[in-house]
């Protein structure tokens, strides 16, 4: 039960990166994982590294431009479905997948179950900022969502936020359009008035796309449509503006004598933005621990996703979900 079950055929760089992200969360963290998918690419990765982890076979591959229901209906013998599987029967803690994230909310709903009186689980993300991170919630799964969503997916955030954070009390923040009250559609400025009262002295108020990284929010709501195109659009202005740098640098001799004086600051700066760092996020309303990691990452990723795993597993994550939700 303490091991974290690994979809070792999701993501770009899979199996090869994920077994040795899961090699590298056992030496650093020491903890164990089961890695499910083709037995025998994994074994051959495992026999390469000197290496020895359960492994439980899983035949179908799920690809990235596979519909989530028709993945989930058609290729049951899949790393994803398999690995659901295998948290339902107890065999493990809490999943980590970086494969097709549609495919992963359909397996974890339909396998797993919703927490009861959850209505709409929700994808969260971290987004790292100047002071530490950002919660985001609905990160994508839901395109549509009505006011009361966005009140559950505060709560179900917050739970998370204050457990990855530690802190005792979150600064709540709608994305609107503008700052003031009156701004938004009928559904933000209905969810306005529910979240002032249901989060009386947490929230506060709107929050627009230049507030994402300052640090002046802990948790940012939103409907999975605009959320997703905000975060894509971080990630996306993040690479661009390290390339814009690394080009500025790579110029001529000076500015390569330049990089020797302050590469060393700028990298220990821009390590504050780095994904790899959390590994992943998990889905929140599924009644099972389910992380989600970067279709694009590598070792370290996938051994701090396993990480994250473990630690809100060991820290109640659904336990505290439920009671949040009761309430």
């Amino acid at each position: 039960m303490n091991k974290v079950i690994v979809d070792a055929m999701g993501g770009d760089y899979a199996p090869l990166e994920v077994v040795l992200g899961a090699s590298l969360a056992r030496k650093e963290f020491g903890i164990d994982s089961i890695l499910v998918g083709k037995k025998d690419k994994i074994r051959k990765i495992l026999d390469e590294v000197g290496e020895d982890f359960e492994v439980v076979d899983a035949r179908d591959m799920v690809t990235m431009e596979d519909k989530p229901v028709h993945a989930f209906r058609k290729k049951k013998n899949s790393s994803i479905n398999v690995s659901m599987n295998l948290l339902k029967e107890k065999k493990g803690c809490a999943v980590v997948s970086a494969g097709n994230t549609g495919a992963v909310l359909t397996s974890s709903y339909f396998i797993l179950g919703k927490i009861e009186g959850v209505v709409r689980p929700t994808q969260s993300a971290i987004i790292p900022t100047l002071s530490g991170f950002l919660v985001l919630v609905d990160a994508g799964a839901n395109v549509d969502a009505k006011s009361s969503n966005l009140v559950e997916w505060a709560k179900m955030g917050k739970v998370f936020s204050k457990l990855v954070s530690g802190k005792e009390k979150i600064k709540i923040g709608l994305l609107n359009i503008g700052e003031e009250e009156e701004k938004g559609n009928d559904v933000t400025k209905e969810a306005y008035r529910l979240l002032k009262d249901a989060f009386p002295s947490e929230f506060e108020g709107n929050m627009e796309g230049k507030d994402f990284l300052t640090g002046k929010f802990d948790l940012c709501v939103a409907d999975g449509f605009t959320g997703n195109i905000a975060l894509k659009t971080l990630e996306g202005e993040a690479s661009l503006f390290l390339n814009i740098i690394r080009g500025i640098f790579k110029k001529n001799i000076i500015t390569n004598i330049s990089w020797l004086l302050v590469g060393k600051e700028f990298k220990r700066e821009f390590s504050k933005f780095d994904y790899e760092v959390y590994g992943g996020s998990p889905i929140l309303g599924i009644d099972g621990v389910v992380i989600v990691a970067h279709g694009r990452s590598k070792r370290k990723a996938v051994k701090n996703a396993i990480k994250m795993a473990k630690e809100l597993s060991d820290k109640g994550l659904i336990e505290k979900l439920r009671n949040e939700i009761s309430h």
